[in-house]
Parts: C-alpha cells; sequence; structure tokens
C-alpha cells in the first residue's frame, strides 16, 4: 500500500465516522447510546473528525510527490503504514452501520436485574412535593420512595407513567413491573427501575410492551426495599416514546 492510498483511507474513514455521528444526532438516536449531557462534546467531536479528516484526505497529495524516493525514504514511509491500525479505526464504524440502533429491553434485565438506589442517589435534583404526582416518571416515583420522610406523604396520590412490561417471577399472579432504564454514562451502564402494577389481566401483556399506567399509589416490598405500587385504573398499550430512557 503507498503513503498516498493509506492517507486517502485514514480522512475517508475519520469523514465517515464524522457523518456516522451526525446522522445519530439529527436522527436522534444518539440518545440510546449515551447521556443527554454528552450531546455537545458529540458535536464538538464530529467538528473534529471533519477538520482532521479533510486534512489528513488532503495530505495524501503531497504523500505521492514523495513516493519515487530512494529506497531509504520507501522504508521510512512504510513504517509508518498500518494496515492493522486502518482496520481497528474501521470496526467500531461498521458494527454501528450494520447494527440497526435500539434501545436496551426486558433481555438486559436477566443480567442486571432491578436498581432503585443506584439512580436516586445520581440524581442531581430533588423531587419537589409541590409536583403534581401524575406528572412524575419511574423515577420521580423511586426518589420519592426513598425518602422516609416523603412516603408516607405520597401514598394514595395518583400517577400517570409510561414504561415497558416486565414480568418478574417475584411478584404475584395479577402484577408486573412497569419499568424504564435508567442512563448514567451510557447505554452500558444503564438500568431498569420499575413500579409494581396490581392489574388483573397482566398475564395478557407482553414483556417490552410499552404502556401508560393510571391508577393509585401504594407500597409493596421486594426484597429488603419498598416498592412503588399501582393500583391501576386503567392499562393503555402506545408506542415506544422517541427518548425510552430516563437520565438521573
Amino acid at each position: 500500500m503507498t503513503l498516498r492510498l493509506y492517507r486517502y483511507l485514514q480522512g475517508f474513514i475519520l469523514i465517515l465516522t464524522a457523518i456516522f455521528l451526525l446522522q445519530k444526532i439529527l436522527s436522534g438516536n444518539l440518545d440510546w447510546y449515551i447521556h443527554q449531557r454528552f450531546m455537545p462534546l458529540t458535536v464538538l467531536s464530529v467538528i473534529v473528525l471533519l477538520v482532521i479528516g479533510v486534512i489528513v484526505f488532503r495530505s495524501g497529495r503531497s504523500a505521492g510527490h514523495h513516493e519515487h524516493h530512494d529506497h531509504d525514504d520507501e522504508h521510512h514511509h512504510k513504517h509508518h503504514i498500518s494496515r492493522w491500525g486502518l482496520v481497528m479505526a474501521l470496526l467500531p464504524l461498521l458494527v454501528g452501520v450494520l447494527i440497526p440502533p435500539k434501545p436496551l429491553t426486558s433481555d438486559a434485565i436477566t443480567g442486571k436485574g432491578f436498581s432503585s438506589a443506584a439512580p436516586v442517589a445520581s440524581g442531581d435534583s430533588v423531587v419537589q412535593f409541590g409536583q403534581a404526582s401524575d406528572e412524575r416518571n419511574i423515577l420521580d416515583w423511586h426518589r420519592l420512595f426513598s425518602s422516609p420522610d416523603a412516603l408516607g406523604a405520597v401514598l394514595g396520590q395518583s400517577a400517570n407513567v409510561i414504561g415497558f412490561v416486565y414480568h418478574d417471577p417475584r411478584l404475584k399472579e395479577g402484577q408486573f413491573l412497569v419499568s424504564r432504564f435508567t442512563v448514567i454514562c451510557c447505554a452500558a451502564d444503564g438500568f431498569a427501575i420499575g413500579m409494581v402494577v396490581n392489574w388483573p389481566e397482566s398475564a395478557s401483556l407482553p414483556a417490552d410492551q410499552w404502556i401508560k399506567v393510571k391508577g393509585v399509589v401504594q407500597s409493596i416490598q421486594l426484597g429488603d426495599q419498598k416498592w412503588p405500587l399501582i393500583e391501576a385504573t386503567s392499562v393503555e398499550p402506545i408506542q415506544i416514546p422517541d427518548q425510552p430512557y430516563l437520565f438521573p
């Protein structure tokens, strides 16, 4: 491989990577990979990759003028050419293109389980009691349940949450979990939280079906923790939201 071709390929891969990231930003799917707070850094990365890619690509032209040099120069050029380096740079891009993006599902719960304490501890904000109860999401309810002083005040309030169905083997017949994944940094550290739902027709709900649940909030003991429970008055199937994750 000549040095000119090597520089062209380097620049081409950098530019393609920038275009790939830009497409994820514009499509709104970038949030399926990383926390929203990293969006400015990703935009900056796109700009830097484009600039470096163009510079490297254009350097291929000047590299061609030196390919007629003597044997020592040719050896020096080949020393800096790494085909494996190109393959390693291209591999993540190919994986991102060939594997369609999709948010985490209940399959991820099998390996990670549920958590109610971690997203509460990492949150920057505190749910205010003045917030309308039907505007709280699943993470908001777990934050309130993590505070012993708040627990008594929220029991009996109305809930209106969305999430996907998960049939937890710990639950009784007629119960299921309405769940969401929380992401602190990226999808790799995502973990699920949920609210138990009392619903007589729970067995008819398929796993991973997105639903809207309305009802009155009570509490239930799961393991060594108190979890929010919804005495459901309605369970309505919905489409997956544009942003399926919650961000502490």
